[in-house]
C-alpha cells in the first residue's frame, strides 16, 4: 500500500513512537521481545501511528505524549489481535505467531488484557480526561466489534458484517488517533469531529486495501481464510458475484478448511476477476470522503494528511488482465 522511506520514517517520528513502545512495555515479563517484536513487525506501514502523528502536528510539534497515544493505538490493535483466540479456543490463531506458538490461546488473552492495563495506566498518567474518554468509548467500540465477529459461522459472514467489524474495531482506532491528536492541540469540536471523520474514512480504505492484498496473493488468501478471517472481496463475492448453488458450494468450503482448505484454483480467479473493479471503486470512495473532510479544514495546512490518501494502486493480477 505504502513504501515510506528512512527519511520519511523520520520526519513522521516512527523512531520516537517505536522507542515508546519498548520503554512502556518494560522487560518484567519473559515475552515481552516478542510482543515488541510483533508490535514493530506487523505494522510495516505504520499508517496509523503516521496519521496521529501528522494530525498533531497541524498544531505544534509532536511530543512524548504523541508517542504515547500512537503506541496506545498499536497496543489496543495488538490487543483486539490476542483477543480474537476466545472465538476457537481450542485451536491457535496466527496474528501473532510467537506468542501463541509458545504461550498458546489462554496466554494470548492475557496479554491481550496486559496490554490494556498498559494503555490506560499510561492515559490515567497523562491526566487528560478527554482522551481518556475518546479512548475509552473507543475500547468498547472494539469490544462490540469482536463479539460481533464470533457471533455468526465466519462462512456465512456478508459485506454487511465485514462493514460492521470493521467500523468499530479498525476504523475506530483511525479515529481515536486523529481526535486525541487535535484534542491534544487544543482544537476545536468542530476540527476535532472533522479530523476524526477523515481518520475513520482512512481507516476503512486501509483495511480495505490489505484485504485486496490478501487476496490477490493465493497463499496469503488461504492463510487468512485458516485463520476464519472475514475479508470484502469474498465476502463481497460470495453475495454477489455467484449463483445460490455455487454461493452455498463455496461457503461449505470455507467452513470445513480443518487443517488444509479445498478452495480451488478456479475459485480464486474467478473471486478476483469479479471483485477487483467494485473493491477498487469502495476504496476509492472513502479515499475521496477522506480528503472531503480534510477540505473542510482550510484554515489549516493538510497537505501532509492528504498524502496518506494517495493510496499506491495494487497491480491488476495476471488472473484479471
Amino acid at each position: 500500500m505504502f513504501h515510506f522511506s528512512e527519511a520519511e520514517n523520520t520526519q513522521d517520528r516512527i523512531p520516537e513512537v517505536h522507542q515508546t513502545i519498548l520503554e512502556r512495555l518494560g522487560d518484567s515479563l519473559p515475552f515481552v521481545p516478542q510482543i515488541a517484536g510483533n508490535l514493530l513487525e506487523e505494522k510495516k506501514e505504520q499508517l496509523r501511528s503516521r496519521m496521529t502523528v501528522r494530525c498533531a502536528e497541524l498544531f505544534k510539534p509532536a511530543d512524548d505524549r504523541i508517542f504515547d497515544l500512537a503506541g496506545i493505538l498499536e497496543f489496543l490493535h495488538a490487543s483486539s489481535l490476542l483477543h480474537r483466540q476466545v472465538r476457537k479456543p481450542g485451536e491457535a490463531r496466527r496474528q501473532l505467531k510467537p506468542i501463541q506458538g509458545i504461550w498458546g490461546n489462554e496466554a494470548s488473552v492475557l496479554l491481550g488484557d496486559y496490554l490494556l492495563s498498559i494503555s490506560f495506566e499510561i492515559l490515567t498518567g497523562a491526566g487528560n480526561l478527554e482522551i481518556l474518554e475518546t479512548i475509552s468509548t473507543t475500547t468498547q467500540n472494539i469490544a462490540l466489534g469482536q463479539m460481533q465477529e464470533v457471533s455468526q459461522p465466519f462462512a456465512d459472514s456478508s459485506p454487511e458484517t465485514w462493514e460492521k467489524i470493521t467500523q468499530l474495531k479498525h476504523a475506530s482506532l483511525f479515529r481515536a488517533g486523529a481526535v486525541c491528536a487535535s484534542i491534544w492541540g487544543e482544537a476545536s469540536p468542530h476540527t476535532s469531529e472533522t479530523l476524526g471523520k477523515f481518520g475513520f474514512e482512512l481507516g476503512m480504505a486501509s483495511l480495505l486495501q490489505k484485504d485486496l492484498e490478501t487476496v490477490c496473493d493465493h497463499d496469503l488468501m488461504i492463510q487468512a481464510i485458516e485463520k476464519e478471517k472475514v475479508l470484502y472481496p469474498m465476502c463481497l463475492w460470495l453475495e454477489k458475484g455467484l449463483e445460490p448453488g455455487d454461493s452455498k458450494r463455496v461457503r461449505e468450503i470455507l467452513s470445513n478448511l480443518h487443517p488444509t482448505p479445498d478452495f480451488l484454483e478456479r475459485d480464486w480467479k474467478e473471486l478476483l476477476s469479479w471483485c477487483w473493479i467494485p473493491v477498487q471503486q469502495k476504496i476509492e470512495a472513502h479515499l475521496e470522503l477522506a480528503r472531503f473532510h480534510l477540505d473542510q479544514l482550510d484554515d489549516l495546512e493538510c497537505s501532509n494528511l492528504r498524502k496518506l490518501t494517495e493510496f499506491e494502486t495494487q497491480p491488476v493480477p495476471e488472473t484479471v488482465s
